[in-house]
This record gives structure tokens, sequence and C-alpha cells, in this order.
């Protein structure tokens, strides 16, 4: 905000110099038109009186060979300065129209023009410069303040007062963000209320039908097998859409840390392996991982489910150092992404050709918003060998 208000400031003070320099010179050259004039010293005055009949000469008009130039110069401003032999000279043309006399003056000293004004034009820009200060360094101030609490807000997501006086040029606009903030938080809690209700409301029947499972009165092996299918199905976009209220809304600074690679890796395999025969293989050649273990375990198993849910016979995973960076590397060897996979990256879309994306596309959605947080990048295209899906996430080492 200072570099703005820096650049506004110059450009203000310039441009009024500017129109009142332009409005001096038209009201100097079409308004007061003041006759041409020479300043002289007063002991030129003297010599002159002293010596006025060899200082003033009449001459006639006709007497007088002047170039072009010169003669329309006399005529226009009826006075003439030349030098002649190294003196100066001033020719006066009789303003009587009967008479072509004209007067020659000298040799003279003529005196160099004297910036008298310039001290009143400083004081005038100043005092200029001064008022345009006063006037914007209120509402500049005010706008750092606003830019405060709206950097703030960003990351607390709650509520701020106009924070400004009543009486201040951009009042209103304090006001109106106010106002907009309560409404956003208000409409973030109602969000976060209604992923709880909706996780209540769906899990507790799934409870029952999980226990109704169980029982022994339930002897169609298909049947039985057709409804855990679906009730992990139901699960399984419940739990993808409470990871994206949390990851869309996130309302606390992320913290990094250094955790075990291997043992992390292996606790998200192990989540999977309890639902899937598919085998997934891991090679991890590093130490340590650096994130943030909550949203990247978000990330991990949302890749692993949808790696598992397409995959033939296996997963692959990698996780590897490169260039100062991490490396997640996930492949499998299904039927591979479609040709407008980017649109699975858009929050509750599919893409429309390929059986990859049945129903919402929100997993790859809160993978490339983790990645965003952790300052990496996603990349989405087709093993060369597998010709399933290969999915590489690549993150900056944070250290702590």
């Amino acid at each position: 905000m200072r570099k703005q208000f820096i650049r506004l400031y110059i450009f203000i003070i310039f441009s009024v110099i500017a129109v009142l320099i332009a409005f001096g010179q038209i009201y100097q050259n079409y308004v007061f038109e003041s006759p041409p004039s020479i300043t002289l010293p007063i002991t030129e005055w003297s010599k002159l009186v002293a010596d006025k009949t060899n200082t003033l000469i009449t001459l006639q008009r006709n007497e007088l060979a002047l170039p072009a130039d010169l003669e329309r110069k006399l005529s226009q401003q009826q006075m003439l300065t030349v030098i002649q032999e190294g003196k100066n000279y001033i020719y006066i043309k009789d303003l009587n129209k009967s008479n072509e006399a004209i007067y020659r003056i000298g040799p003279i000293t003529i005196a160099p023009n004297q910036e008298e004004h310039s001290v009143y034009f400083m004081l005038a820009y100043s005092t200029i410069a001064l008022l345009v200060m006063a006037f914007i360094w209120p509402v500049f101030k005010d706008l750092a303040k606003l830019e405060h609490i709206a950097k703030r807000f960003s990351q607390d997501k709650k509520p701020f007062p106009p924070a400004l006086k009543s009486s201040s040029t951009v009042y209103s606009l304090a006001q109106s963000l106010s106002e907009m903030s309560t409404q956003i938080s208000l409409f973030i809690r109602l969000h976060e209320d209604l992923s709880r209700i909706i996780s209540h409301e769906i899990r507790t029947p799934l409870s029952r039908m999980r226990f109704m499972l169980s029982l022994d009165e339930v002897t169609d092996e298909e049947l039985r097998q057709t409804i855990k299918r679906n009730v992990d199905e139901i699960e399984n976009r419940l739990t993808q859409y409470l990871d994206f209220a949390r990851v869309e809304y996130l309302t606390l600074p992320i913290h990094f840390e250094q955790l075990d690679a291997q043992e992390f890796i292996n606790r998200e395999v192990q989540k999977n392996n309890l639902f899937t025969r598919i085998d997934i293989k891991t090679s991890i050649l590093t130490n340590s991982i650096y994130c943030e273990p909550n949203s990247f375990a978000i990330l991990v198993q949302n890749l692993l489910f949808n790696a598992v849910k397409y995959a033939q016979k296996q997963v692959s995973l990698t996780l590897k150092e490169a260039d100062c960076e991490q490396v997640l590397e996930i492949y499998d060897d299904g039927a591979g992404l479609p040709k407008d996979a980017a649109s699975l990256l858009t929050p509750f879309s599919s893409t429309t050709h390929s059986n990859i994306a049945s129903g919402y596309g929100l997993g790859l959605y809160i993978v490339e918003r983790i990645c965003i947080w952790h300052a990496g990048n996603l990349t989405l295209r087709n093993h060369d060998h597998t010709g399933g899906a290969y999915i590489t996430v690549k993150w900056p080492i944070k250290k702590r």
C-alpha cells in the first residue's frame, strides 16, 4: 500500500504543477499581454543621460537596413535588441504611426533577468504538496488498515467491525467489508454444521445396516456382498464430502512436521488393505516425510482409494526426494485416465467419457487443494507400461 501511495502522490503533485504552469503561460500570452520591456541597471541610466547626444540617436526608417527576420520582429514588438561589435544596442520604433522615426539607444549594458519570484513559486508549490498530502494520506492510512484486517480475516475467518471512524472517507467501504465478513463467517459455520449433521444422520443408519449384515439371518451371500458394496460406497462418498468440507474451509494455519516416512506410508496403506485384495507395492526411498500430517493423510488415502478401485491386480506407491523436493508417485494397472481428466479437478463434477469417475469428482480436487497448501503441484497422466492412471505429487521440503 505504501508504494501505491507514493506513486499516486507523485502523480498528483506533478499533474497540479503542470496544470499551473500551463495556465500561467496561457494567461501571460493570451490574457495579459505585457508590452516588451528591458531591465537596465541604474548606472546605465546615468550614463545615458550624461551622454545622450551619442547614446540616443534618431534614425529614419530608410536609414536602417535590417535582415527580413529582424525587420519583422521590430514591426511586431516595436523594439529590437541587437549586438554590434560586442556591444548592446536597442532600437525602438516610434509608436506614432505617422512617424517613421526609429530611436537607437546604446551602447548599454542590459541587466540579466532576475528570478525574483522563484521563492514565492516554491512556497506555492510546497503548499500545494502539503495540501495534497493532508488529503490523501488519511485515505491511504485507512485503506492500509483495511488491507491488514482483510488478510487477518483470510486466516481466522472471524467477522470484524468496521474499525474506522465514521468520519473516514472509506468508512462505507469498511462497513460493507464488515457486513460481508459476517455473512461469510455465518456461511462457513452453517457449512460446518451441515457436515456434522450429515455425518450423524447418514452414518447412524449405515452402522445399523452393517450390524444387520453381521447377523446369520442374511444367508444369501450375493445379497450380502451387494449390500456391503453399496454401504462401502455410501460411506466413502460421505468421507469424501467431509474431507471436502475440511479442506475447502480450512480455518487453522498449516504446521509442517517431520515424520518417519516408512511408518506414515505403511499406516495409510494398511487402512486400504482392510477393504481390498489389490496388492499395494510401496517403495520408500527417503527416511523422512515433511508435511502437515492430517491433510497429507487425506491426500494419500484419496489417491490410494482411486488406484485400488480401478486397478486390475496391483498398485504401486513410491516416495522419494529429488531437487530439494519430495515426490509421491502412485500408479495402477487399470483402464487409465480419460482425455478430459483435468475436469476431475473440479469439485462436484466428473468426466463423461470414462468409467474412472463415477459419482462426484471430489477425490482429486481434495488432493489438488492439499498440494496447493504444501506449495506443490499435481500431475495427471497415464503410465507408459501399465496404461493405468499415473499421478505425481511434488512439494518442497520444509524442515522444522
